[in-house]
């Protein structure tokens, strides 16, 4: 029923496409939480660890807006409005992300528990970059999806293998009622996800026509911004509440989910490669997103977390960084 009454906002008003941003975002929002607890109940009722449950569904669920804007985007052809909110999201979640957790409570990072994860989110932003910086606007072929995946299972097997390293929990006893009601509300959340992601594209798409930006920079900025927040703020009352395991994992998870599996189900949706939409500077974005992933792994691993300097470092680098993407952008179009 939801999914039935999206909208099309071709020839909208300015004020219409912002307030359908909006009601995406809160869709997306209200989704990926549902999915989520949904989610986290099913699995528990069915014995799986919560360790395991955390590095997975947790970090998979504050991924799925990207995921749901990305394949709609593939399925339409807007391969570059997929790859800019990739390295935007990943962006927003090391440096906003990060920046409020270290203001609110610094971050401590246990380095010996994620330093597979911290190599594993530069490798993988590290390869999109290398495909771009050898093909240009042409992005990443199709045939990307091989190497993708098989990071992906390296990082699964690293995760199985820290899940065995710890001791298994007793699955909670969850009543039939219950089970029942959890499915209804993951069946919910992914229906919630797939009309947000429909309506923050069309909203998208429509507002770079109509003002003429190119539609990969609202991919980076507003759309971007939009899909990060269930990251984000889950990672802020984490940290807010001293879990600095879950929100440092959150994160992190995250990010390598953007990459390796939100991607590649893009690439297989497209059937085709993903182009950067004629943008000359996406190799900048993930260029970007290499660097502040270096930054906190050596902050990680020299450090043992982000300080509340540091956080003001990593949310005035994102300020920074996107109104130096705006302003290197928007020139290029009014010249045209």
């Amino acid at each position: 029923m939801l999914i039935a009454f999206v909208p099309t906002l071709t020839g909208s008003s300015p004020w219409v496409l912002a307030g359908a941003l909006l009601v995406g975002c809160v869709l997306l929002y209200y989704g990926a939480h549902w999915l989520v607890r949904g989610a986290v109940t099913i699995a528990t009722a069915l014995g799986i660890s919560k360790m395991v449950i955390g590095l997975t569904l947790v970090a998979f669920g504050t991924s799925a807006p990207e995921m749901f804007v990305n394949v709609i985007a593939g399925f339409r052809g807007e391969t570059g409005i997929a790859l800019a909110n990739v390295s935007g999201s990943n962006l927003t979640n090391f440096c906003v992300g990060f920046g409020m957790c270290a203001l609110a409570a610094s971050v401590v990072v246990d380095w010996r528990s994620f330093r597979a994860d911290c190599w594993m989110a530069v490798t993988s932003a590290a390869l999109v970059l290398g495909f771009l910086v050898v093909r240009g606007t042409a992005g990443l072929p199709f045939w990307s999806l091989a190497p993708l995946a098989g990071l992906l299972v390296a990082y699964l097997v690293t995760l199985r293998r820290r899940a065995r390293a710890r001791p298994e929990e007793n699955g909670e006893v969850v009543g039939g009622g219950k089970l029942l009601a959890h499915v209804g509300l993951f069946l919910l959340g992914v229906a919630m996800l797939y009309a947000g992601g429909r309506v923050v594209l069309e909203a998208a798409v429509e507002t770079a026509r109509q003002l003429s930006i190119p539609a990969p920079l609202i991919g980076l900025t507003i759309v971007a911004a939009g899909t990060s927040v269930p990251d984000t703020f889950a990672s802020l009352i984490a940290a807010r509440q001293g879990e600095h395991g879950i929100a440092v994992g959150n994160l992190l998870g995250s990010n390598i989910s953007n990459v390796l599996v939100v991607l590649s189900a893009t690439l297989l949706a497209s059937q085709s490669g993903l182009s950067t939409g004629g943008d000359l500077y996406q190799v900048r974005d993930y260029a970007m997103v290499v660097l502040v992933s270096i930054l906190f792994l050596l902050l990680a691993a020299l450090r043992g977390g982000v300080n509340r300097s540091w956080g003001i470092v990593f949310i005035a680098t994102y300020f920074a960084y996107m109104a130096y993407r705006i302003y290197i952008s928007l020139p290029s179009v009014a010249a045209a």
